[in-house]
């Protein structure tokens, strides 16, 4: 069977069923049909799953959906895919399809900005998330960095703790404004609303 909706690259939290608890993990892509849920286990092919999902900016849902398609650890190794498991959605809450078409509006607009990440993990997130990413190690670094960005720039991702050190670096500057700071890594969901009000 094709596809025939556009898949967006996501790092976004979801909760699933599995023999009566929820397990969270991240969806990896995202469509108006479905999505892939990196490393999820406990789910076979054809059963139907509760998932609910956090759209960043647009609220938590809950949907049914059916599990198209699973990838083993050992199939994904085999063939060098991720293992997770794919599924489709079925049965959608009111205000449910509105709040995804937004949001993957906001998706196909991620890849067609930069974000500037002083954390590696951060950078990493962000790319997963659809971001074009770049790496900065210091704020020296900054402005040929911000020179050299082919596409619009949307942020600036740094640690709370070194907030002072790159907003002194970027003092006086249109770019100081695009500072975003990024405490522990649970709180992407946090930065990616932030970046995404900036699409």
């Amino acid at each position: 069977m094709r596809r025939t909706a556009a898949r967006y690259r996501v790092f976004l939290s979801v909760r699933y069923e599995v023999a009566a608890d929820f397990v969270r993990e991240f969806a990896e892509n995202l469509s108006r049909g479905g999505m892939f849920i990196r490393g999820a286990r406990g789910l076979n092919r054809r059963r139907d799953v509760v998932v609910e999902l956090d759209l960043p900016g647009y609220g938590r849902f809950e949907v049914q959906a059916e599990v198209a398609h699973v990838i083993s650890d050992e199939m994904a190794r085999e063939h060098g895919r991720t293992a997770g498991a794919g599924l489709a959605i079925r049965v959608t809450p009111d205000g449910f399809d509105e709040a995804l078409s937004g949001y993957l509006v906001r998706l196909s607009r991620r890849a067609d900005s930069i974000v500037l990440a002083a954390e590696g993990e951060a950078a990493r997130l962000l790319h997963a998330a659809g971001y074009q990413v770049r790496s900065v190690a210091s704020p020296e670094r900054l402005g040929a960095l911000i020179d050299g960005c082919e596409l619009p720039l949307i942020g600036v991702v740094v640690p709370g703790q070194r907030m002072a050190e790159f907003a002194g670096a970027m003092h006086g500057t249109h770019a100081a404004e695009l500072l975003v700071p990024m405490e522990v890594e649970h709180r992407i969901d946090e930065v990616l609303v932030c970046l995404d009000r900036r699409l």
